[in-house]
Parts: C-alpha cells; structure tokens; sequence
C-alpha cells in the first residue's frame, strides 16, 4: 500500500518524540539492558552429567521445516573449568556455538580454537571431542538436527 503524502498530516514533534524513543531503545540494548541476549549461567549441578565436569542441559525441542530432518533440539553443554569431553561419533548432524567462554575442540583429527562466538557444523559420524582448558566456565550450544 502506498500513502499520498498530500494525506499525511504528521507534523515535526512527531518525529522528534518518535527518534527520540527509538534511540533510547536502542542505546539501553546496547548498554546491555537487552537481557534475552546474554548467556545463561548454570548451576554446577544443572544438568545431565556426560563427562566430569561436563554436563548437558536441555533447552528445547520442535518440528524441523528442514527437508530431511523432522525434529530439532537445543542443548547446552556446560564446561567447567579444565574439564573436557572425550572424542566420540556424533550421533547426528549439528550446528554448534560457544556462548560463553572458549573451547579447545578435536574435530575428526584435527584441533581448533572456538572462543565466544564462534560456530561450526558436525556430521552424523563426525568424531570429535573438546576441552576446556582456561580457568572460567564455557558453554557450547547445540543445535541437533534430527531425523526422528
């Protein structure tokens, strides 16, 4: 829909008010008062333990619109410090990102970084395994793209 500018009556208090509220929004956001953004912290204990000091927590489960995959889930997996993962078969594909912390990851024979922010994928079968070697809490988030 297009609007005939000749029918508009907005005067210019509008726009100020308007901005003005837009970049209070947006400089409270960036300032950090955006929470939904911020990683989530665990407790030591939340969680379903897979390795010490390695635990996984459940975020979420749905319906995939991805052709070949019929569910998706969301997983955190929670590193304290120095702990690792032990190198298995990833049991289906993923897509996988660091939200807190940095990670030392073993990817079918080869090693690789992953510090905040960073986010690779894994095949089904793909072997791989990580370690947290630093002295804070890491948090890798796992998006598994399921066939089931």
């Amino acid at each position: 829909m297009f609007i005939d500018s000749k029918e508009m009556s907005v005067d210019r208090r509008h726009f100020v008010y308007g901005g003005a509220a837009a970049f209070s929004a947006m400089a409270a956001a960036l300032a950090g008062g955006a929470s939904s953004a911020q990683a989530q912290t665990y407790r030591a204990d939340e969680g379903k333990e897979l390795a010490p000091g390695v635990r996984a927590v459940e975020l979420g489960k749905g319906a995939a619109m991805i052709p070949g995959y019929k569910t998706v889930s969301l997983i955190d997996l929670v590193f304290q410090p120095q702990s690792d993962l032990p190198v298995s078969a990833m049991p289906n594909a993923m897509i996988c990102h660091i939200t807190e912390g940095e990670l030392m990851v073993l990817q079918d024979g080869k090693e690789f970084q992953a510090k905040k922010n960073h986010v690779w994928t894994c095949a089904e079968g793909t072997k791989e395994g990580a370690r947290n070697a630093a002295g804070a809490l890491a948090v890798m988030r796992i998006a598994n793209l399921l066939t089931v």
